[in-house]
């Protein structure tokens, strides 16, 4: 029988509004990895609890296996999301610390906003563990997936890799060679804008309630860092939904981005040299 691996991987699963609360559902993920990216960054096609979700993922350190069975935690995303039983839930904001996030180095070339959105990533609300699953939603929905492994599909994958970095799974790896650090500046300049004033918040709600996190149950907890062992965490979507446009939205450092729906297709994505094999 074939079977197909991804190695490295440690992906967390948003899923479009499944809608349960963090409690114990089967995920069977299929032999179909049909959104390939860099270093084994992509797709499969997943069945949470008997329907059928594109799967994403969101960070780099654990594996999947195309072909398996899992226990799953299913974590609803908002503004007010619990997440304890998450992957990274418990990262503590500190990026100086073992338990914290890695340090983020943002070069566009334009020093005025690299300066602005790393110091929110690196000592500001951009820390928060809430903050960068928020912001790895975003990207999520801003993949074309018509363009399959595309020199931004493959940015955007590895910002959402260097978004989900805590320091004990040391620095992220970049296999497509891609700076991510528009895509990183993006999903900032989004989350500033969606967390200011009542009316953006509630739009907000509304994007986020689409997706939820979806963590291995028989994850380690920490009290103050990522959760161990365990399936790569992954990020899902009703299979079929087309892929939202994101719309500008004024915000007090220039332009921020919103989104009218979730994306359909999905990732699975490893951090270092993620390799699909076939036994």
């Amino acid at each position: 029988m074939n079977r197909k691996t991804i190695l490295g991987a440690a992906c967390a699963l948003l899923i479009s509004s499944y809608g349960a609360s963090a409690s114990r559902v089967p995920l069977d993920v299929s032999n179909n990895y049909d959104f390939q990216l860099a270093g084994g960054g992509g797709s499969a096609v997943a069945s949470l609890n008997g329907v059928n979700y594109q799967i994403y993922c969101d960070n780099f350190a654990n594996d999947i296996t195309l072909g398996s069975d899992y226990s799953a935690y299913v974590t609803v995303l908002s503004t007010t999301a619990n997440l304890s039983e998450t992957r990274f839930g418990a990262v503590t904001p500190n990026d100086t610390s073992a338990t914290g996030w890695e340090p983020i180095t943002l070069n566009t070339g334009n020093v005025s906003v690299d300066s602005t959105d790393q110091a929110f990533l690196d000592s500001g609300a951009g820390l928060s563990s809430l903050a960068r699953y928020e912001m790895v939603a975003y990207l999520v929905s801003d993949y074309n997936l018509s363009q399959n492994g595309s020199n931004a599909n493959n940015a955007i994958q590895e910002a959402i890799w260097t978004l989900m970095d805590p320091t004990a799974d040391g620095v992220v790896g970049n296999p497509s060679g891609q700076n991510p650090s528009s895509y990183l500046e993006s999903a900032a300049s989004w989350y500033i804008g969606m967390n200011n004033g009542a009316a953006n918040l509630a739009a907000l709600n509304a994007f986020l309630g689409k997706f939820d996190v979806v963590s291995d149950a028989t994850m380690s907890f920490a009290s103050n860092g990522p959760a161990t062992g365990g399936f790569q965490e992954q990020i899902l979507d009703p299979t079929g939904v087309p892929a939202p446009t994101p719309l500008p939205t004024p915000e007090p450092r220039g332009v921020v981005w919103t989104l009218s729906a979730l994306a359909a297709a999905g990732v699975v994505m490893a951090r270092r040299a993620r390799v699909q094999t076939i036994a």
